[in-house]
């Protein structure tokens, strides 16, 4: 968690969400699952010798 600092130099102690934090997970899982369909197309592409979708 970042801290931040209010104006008269005291810590504020309010919650903050992060979006970005939020959604790097399930961001880097939908990724994961494009890169690795493409791959295992590409893959079998080159196996049975020519685009065949």
């Amino acid at each position: 968690m970042t801290r931040y600092r209010t104006t008269d130099g005291r810590e504020d102690l309010r919650e903050r969400f992060h979006w970005f934090g939020a959604l790097a997970i399930p961001l880097a899982f939908i990724n994961g699952l494009y890169f690795g369909g493409y791959a295992l197309r590409k893959i079998r592409q080159y196996v049975e010798g020519g685009p065949m979708d």
